[in-house]
């Protein structure tokens, strides 16, 4: 993220510029592999690195700080956030937990409609963003790998956007227990095809902030993903 030595990026200015700078930020972050302690460059070459204003930049790291991904301290500047301690404590228990699919099933099933509901709620404009640039990326003529990862980049943003870090911490590790079961629901055009589908309607939901719709969207989803999966252990 050197502004020096990197192409001027293009924000597409279709929403709230604070929101754009705030999702394209994001993006740079995970797409880098950013560590915690890792520095951000300063609110004034950011502001020209995107040529927009500097209470713009500040507006979009106010909305990641609020996502514990950023934080910001006088005389430190901004940096990339390290998990709160309960949460880090929750990813270390949990990783050694025997993973029954059944189990991981029914937790998925609890917990991803509540997800959905508070995202609903909670999500920021940059998080709206980010969500649509996965459902435009996904086609049912992508290899069952990459339509899975974008499958669980969903996901993993929604988890993010409902603001809660613990149920996002278990949702990245249920991601990581089911990535083999799961890619069986990719593996054919109408599996890729029904995924995308649930994830609009998900989406459109969130969009409304129709938090009820949301979690209807998501158990309809989850309940498609568990018959195409059964299909395909026959």
């Amino acid at each position: 993220m050197t502004p020096s030595t990197e192409p001027r990026p293009t924000l597409r200015r279709s929403a709230p510029m604070g929101a754009e700078v705030a999702a394209y930020l994001e993006r740079e972050i995970a797409s880098r592999g950013l560590l915690p302690g890792d520095k951000l460059p300063t609110e004034r070459e950011l502001a020209a690195k995107l040529s927009v204003s500097r209470g713009t930049v500040r507006s979009a790291l106010q909305d990641l700080e609020s996502k514990h991904l950023l934080e910001r301290a006088p005389g430190r500047g901004t940096r990339v956030a390290a998990p709160p301690a309960p949460v880090s404590e929750l990813y270390a228990r949990l990783a050694g937990v025997d993973q029954a699919q059944q189990d991981v099933a029914e937790l998925r099933g609890s917990m991803e409609p509540l997800v959905a509901e508070l995202a609903a709620l909670r999500s920021s404009a940059a998080d709206l963003i980010q969500l649509q640039d996965v459902l435009s990326a996904s086609n049912e003529h992508l290899s069952p790998e990459e339509a899975l990862r974008l499958d669980i980049q969903f996901h993993t943003l929604l988890a993010q956007a409902a603001r809660n870090q613990l149920m996002a911490t278990v949702l990245t590790l249920t991601a990581s227990w089911t990535t083999e079961v799961r890619l069986r629901s990719h593996s054919t055009p109408e599996g890729r095809r029904s995924s995308i589908e649930g994830h609009r309607h998900i989406l459109e939901a969130i969009q409304t902030r129709d938090a009820t719709g949301a979690g209807i969207a998501m158990r309809d989803h989850l309940a498609d993903v568990a018959i195409l999966i059964r299909g395909h252990q026959h």
